[in-house]
């Protein structure tokens, strides 16, 4: 576990923008039937919809993790980048408290899978969370991650580079701080620093989500959020008398599905593309560059909630 854990941490660094867009809150016992991404549209009420976070006391939302994502090129002095990672698993938020301007939960697991695939190799790892020592996480009314606690023994079973609780900060959806209209807008920022081959990895999130519809549902009401993301990554190094540079840019969409009478959010799924390069440079003249592209999904559904 030891050897395969060292492994796993030599291409980690690429990850820390897929793995991981855990985690949500939001749940009376059943499954969620599937939503119609379009439909009629309710009428805007004058003083536009509250997209507030906040689920019911003791409610507990259970979540389905999916992601995937796949990366192809080279890295400084050709080094093979070709792998592909996926995760997939449970996560429970219990509501621990509400108050006025914040919600305080548990999130815990009984196993998230991943699976890292490379040329010649395979690893696989199950990060755990028992009830009995779960994450303390709080978020404001937007939905922002405000504070982590209690997060110890999960990063102790860890083998990547990154901080999942980093990754838990960054890739939060954020809900608007006032009402919104139908066909209205509002951005998020998202950044994430990933130690990768010597140097720090820094991945910025540039986010639109757009109120695109609002339509009854079996809970009350629907929202449907579309998003655009535009992704970049950048980190230097010297390498002997040289600087290397790590250069990408990617786009992507994702949708957001929002049930507004009970204050959490039962779907969110993103896809997006980066293409970039590994580039040698001396002074400001480029000596070498290693193309490579990497595609990622990921999805969180609520399938059950009491």
């Amino acid at each position: 576990m030891k050897q395969a854990a060292q492994k796993a941490r030599a291409f980690s660094g690429l990850l820390g923008a897929a793995l991981f867009v855990l985690q949500v809150p939001g749940l009376s016992v059943g499954r969620l039937r599937p939503y119609p991404l379009s439909g009629q549209s309710q009428a805007t009420p004058a003083e536009g919809y509250s997209l507030r976070f906040c689920p019911r006391l003791h409610q507990t939302l259970i979540y389905n993790l999916q992601t995937r994502m796949e990366s192809e090129g080279e890295s400084f002095l050709g080094r093979s980048l070709t792998i592909t990672a996926q995760a997939d698993g449970e996560i429970d938020v219990f509501v621990r408290q509400v108050a006025r301007d914040g919600v305080f939960t548990e999130l815990t697991s009984p196993g998230i899978r991943i699976f890292l695939q490379q040329p010649g190799r395979q690893d696989e790892f199950t990060l755990r969370n028992s009830p009995d020592s779960p994450v303390v996480m709080t978020f404001d009314r937007s939905g922002r991650v405000r504070d982590v606690r209690n997060f110890e023994a999960l990063e102790e079973q860890n083998p990547m580079n990154f901080s999942i609780l980093e990754v838990l900060r960054s890739y939060w959806p954020a809900f608007p701080d006032n009402p919104v209209s139908i066909g209205e807008s509002w951005p998020d920022h998202k950044r994430l620093v990933v130690p990768f081959q010597g140097m720090d990895l820094m991945i910025e999130l540039e986010i639109i989500f757009t109120l695109n519809s609002v339509v009854p549902s079996p809970e009350g009401t629907l929202a449907l959020i579309t998003a655009v993301y535009t992704v970049t990554l950048s980190g230097d190094r010297e390498v002997e008398s040289f600087r290397g540079s790590f250069e990408g840019t990617g786009t992507g969409t994702g949708n957001l599905n929002f049930e507004i009478d009970g204050g959490y959010f039962s779907e969110y799924w993103l896809d997006y593309v980066i293409d970039g390069a590994m580039v040698i440079r001396k002074a400001e003249s480029k000596l070498a560059e290693w193309p490579f592209r990497m595609t990622a999904n990921a999805g969180l559904l609520l399938f059950q909630w009491r």
